[in-house]
């Protein structure tokens, strides 16, 4: 079973607010369908080879339901023998890549193998190059970001609270504004809940806001997300969209997600080539397919969130 390196992705307005084509809506409110276009016309991907540019070659590529998986190709040169003679022939090894370009989501894994080398990082690099050059003309950019554990984090809070009893004077957290960033990974829930906070952001025509929570050491920060929820929410939010969320203590230093371990999981090779052919499963009364559902499962471990605290209440 393989294992993937996971990442979110947002869709950020540039200086400008374009519309798309004539529909007259705004660029940023297609970001969405704008991303589907470009994967679903045959989006070239540039690498590296010797430090010269070179296209990475797609395989088996397939879209089903907004979610996007194919075989991205290094090329390497292997070494053919042939008696005492070294001939230099070209290899395409792949790593597969899932895009989960459904809104609300904006998921990247990214298969660790030997493809790329150990860094899927690098990877990053030539997705976020190849979309910048077209997102440009819409007046808009991508952000590729990193997601990381949430359960690692509430450990290591935990730990300072409980095991060396110490206490949280202040908490910051930054959130961004939706009407100017699409691509937030999130519940309806979650967004209704934390609307309020937003408000001021989007009246304010700003990118982010922040939230500044303060203590005191007789009357501490309670940031038990067993009994808040929000504080369950804003974790979840950090983890799935890597934004900054860091707890300072009296008596030991700042903890941030970028403390904490960056999110992998496994997705079997079967699942994927069921995807390719188009082979649903039935789940209750839905049809869909397992890649899809696998997908969620790990944003939820990821998030560290339980199903039954936190449900879309929406129709």
């Amino acid at each position: 079973m393989a294992v993937y390196a996971i990442y979110s992705y947002e869709i950020q307005e540039g200086n400008r607010s374009l519309f798309y084509k004539k529909t007259g809506k705004k660029a940023i409110d297609m970001a969405n369908e704008i991303v589907s276009n470009l994967l679903k016309d045959g989006l070239t991907f540039i690498g590296k080879k010797r430090k010269v540019d070179h296209p990475l070659m797609n395989r088996h590529f397939v879209g089903r339901d907004d979610v996007f998986a194919w075989e991205l190709c290094n090329e390497k040169d292997k070494i053919l023998l042939e008696g005492h003679e070294r001939n230099l022939v070209p290899e395409h090894p792949g790593s597969y890549v899932i895009v989960d370009n459904r809104p609300d989501v904006c998921q990247i894994a990214i298969e660790k193998n030997s493809a790329f080398g150990p860094d899927t990082d690098k990877v990053v690099k030539y997705l976020k190059r190849s979309f910048k050059e077209h997102l440009i003309e819409y007046g808009l950019k991508m952000v590729i970001k990193r997601k990381w554990q949430a359960a690692n984090f509430k450990d290591i809070i935990r730990d300072r609270i409980i095991k060396q009893k110490d206490s949280v004077k202040r908490v910051v957290w930054e959130f961004p504004n939706p009407d100017r960033v699409k691509g937030i990974d999130a519940t309806k829930q979650m967004k209704d809940r934390l609307r309020g906070l937003m408000l001021f952001t989007q009246a304010s025509n700003a990118i982010k806001g922040k939230l500044t929570l303060t203590g005191s050491k007789k009357m501490p920060i309670d940031v038990d997300d067993d009994k808040i929820e929000d504080w369950a929410m804003i974790m979840a939010l950090s983890a799935q969209n890597d934004y900054k969320l860091s707890y300072y203590f009296y008596n030991s230093s700042v903890v941030n997600f970028k403390d904490v371990a960056d999110a992998f999981a496994s997705i079997d090779d079967r699942i994927i080539k069921e995807f390719e052919s188009g082979q649903l499963i039935h789940k209750g009364e839905v049809t869909t397919y397992e890649l899809i559902e696998r997908l969620d499962d790990i944003r939820k471990q990821i998030a560290d969130y339980d199903q039954e605290k936190i449900v879309d209440d929406g129709e």
